[in-house]
């Protein structure tokens, strides 16, 4: 073999990287740089884990995404345009090509259907087993874990509020997927006459264990409402509400008074869902019980941490915070473990994919300084 006596110097960063080589073994080049590339595992294909796979790739690293369902996107890909004749910055839009800019990466390998069942190594040298429908699937040599599983969102039944029966009751990403497959002309199969939204659903409640505010209810419940009232300009929209987040800059809500939109402050006890639905819920200036009947009912969900928060915490040596979401216990830069999107906390769309690119360029400016 000619020249068979090759020297290779490179400093650390992926293909493309400075570097001199004596010789003329190009595979074997291709072998030092790959061994050197980046290596992260992604746990979770929604929103969040997305970008920051596509983000990664596109600093040169070699990402894996661990994703539980069949398929990436989580619950934004069924998120739908709340526009009505104007733009009502909702964020959607910044979610358009991602799932499949992810799918078609080669530098992103997609698993679904998989769950995180061990972590061993340790800092820059980890491994992960994957259990998937074929088996434990490993992942090793990992520089990085990013941990970006998302929400749940709030159980069928919420701990203040009786529900009996659910005729006429859509819930948030019900409402979600309603306003992804609409018409100019239509929402709902038929034209209602009255719809109501419940705030706060399974936030701020004692007995549901989650006192925090979810942040995202009033965002899109409201710009629903919006839609609603262009579609259906003679129906009667109320909100029911405990607080009233900041949406958008002036005053928001006084601008949605003037659509003719309604707001009660006042938590509903009640429903029942029949045809039209009771709500049932306590007048606070004189503290009697009222009762109001609508053709639909919007019980606009919270943001929950995921079932298996606390199992993903013990395997990724993270903590919780008081209301169950992932926090860093330590130092990622010391430990190569990074929290993404709502996994820390309930952020909005454009919050998320925000929070998702500054987790990829801070793994990325760790891997280029060890």
């Amino acid at each position: 073999m000619p020249n068979s006596d090759i020297i290779y110097y490179g400093e650390r960063g992926g293909f493309g990287s400075p570097g001199v080589c004596f010789g003329r073994l190009p595979a074997l080049i291709y072998m030092f740089e790959e061994k050197d590339m980046l290596q992260v595992l992604v746990i979770g294909g929604g929103l969040s884990g997305c970008t920051v796979a596509c983000e990664l790739a596109a600093g040169g690293a070699k990402v894996t995404v661990a994703e539980k369902t069949g398929q990436a996107g989580g619950k934004v890909r069924s998120y739908g345009c709340k526009a009505t004749d104007k733009c009502n910055n909702c964020g959607v839009c910044l979610v358009g090509g991602l799932f499949e800019k992810a799918e078609k990466n080669s530098n992103i390998d997609i698993i679904c259907n998989a769950k995180l069942v061990d972590v061993t190594g340790g800092p820059g040298d980890y491994s992960a087993a994957l259990k998937t429908p074929e088996g434990i699937r490993y992942v090793n040599s990992l520089s990085s874990i990013v941990v970006a599983t998302g929400f749940e969102e709030s159980p069928a039944s919420s701990g203040h509020l009786q529900i009996d029966g659910k005729l006429g009751i859509v819930r948030g990403l019900e409402l979600e997927a309603l306003m992804k497959g609409r018409s100019k002309e239509s929402l709902f199969d038929k034209a209602p006459q009255s719809v109501c939204f419940i705030q706060c659903v399974g936030s701020r409640d004692k007995k549901e264990g989650a006192m925090n505010c979810s942040r995202v209810c009033c965002s899109y419940s409201t710009r629903a409402a919006k839609v609603i009232r262009q579609i259906y300009p003679e129906c009667r929209i109320t909100f029911f509400y405990m607080e009233l987040q900041a949406v958008a800059s002036g005053d928001y809500f006084a601008s949605l008074e003037e659509l003719g939109i309604e707001f009660i402050k006042s938590r509903p006890l009640k429903i029942t869902a029949e045809s039209p639905a009771t709500v049932e819920y306590e007048d606070m200036a004189s503290g009697g019980l009222c009762r109001r009947e609508f053709d639909i009912v919007v019980l606009s969900d919270g943001i929950h941490p995921p079932d298996d928060a606390e199992m993903t915490a013990e395997l990724c040596r993270l903590g919780q915070d008081k209301d169950g979401f992932l926090k860093i216990a330590g130092d990622s830069w010391d430990s190569g473990v990074f929290v993404s999107g709502c996994a820390k906390r309930p952020m909005k769309i454009e919050e998320t994919w925000a929070d998702s690119v500054a987790v990829a360029s801070e793994v990325l400016a760790r891997w280029r300084k060890i």
